[in-house]
């Protein structure tokens, strides 16, 4: 039944998850993107995930604070600092449980790229790392959603690229 539950809770956080590939504006990003750490949180916590949980707590306090604070060396350190210090407990448990810390950490640090389409490419490596982690925990839906993301944060880059072409088109023409 945990499976269950576990995997509605991870369709409703994976759904807003895809939505975020296809948004070009990184504070939009940052915004949807609390709402999918709530949700996938709750899934990782009834599917057995800690590591997972914590990965998505210290994401949501993070993308918080970035609304509010400029996204310094120091702040990143400190949020990657907390994740790693949150996540020993779990990580004892074998190497699959080092993956949501890895993806945290990685995304943490590059959160403030100023070019959309790194963020997205940063995006799309911590989907990797996540899709394993959540084929190991039953989180078949997540699994589902995870390649979804990759796919339409791939679409996006192509988005942002086209758009960027066009631009410069413009700018050559007048």
């Amino acid at each position: 039944m945990n499976i269950l539950i576990g995997n509605i809770f991870a369709f409703a956080g994976c759904g807003i998850m895809v939505l975020v590939g296809l948004i070009k504006q990184k504070k939009r990003i940052l915004a949807v993107q609390c709402v999918q750490f709530v949700l996938q949180g709750a899934a990782n916590f009834i599917l057995g995930g800690m590591s997972g949980v914590v990965a998505n707590v210290v994401s949501l306090i993070r993308n918080l604070a970035c609304f509010k604070f400029k996204n310094t060396v120091w702040l990143k350190l400190f949020f990657i600092v907390l994740q790693v210090v949150l996540s020993l407990p779990s990580l004892k448990n074998g190497f699959i449980n080092y993956l949501p810390l890895l993806a945290g950490v990685l995304f943490t640090w590059f959160l403030d790229l100023e070019n959309e389409v790194h963020l997205k490419i940063v995006i799309l490596i911590t989907q990797v790392m996540w899709l394993y982690y959540d084929f190991i925990h039953y989180n078949y839906v997540a699994v589902a959603f995870d390649s979804f993301t990759m796919v339409s944060t791939t679409i996006g880059i192509f988005l942002i690229l086209r758009d960027r072409k066009k631009k410069m088109m413009q700018i050559v023409l007048d």
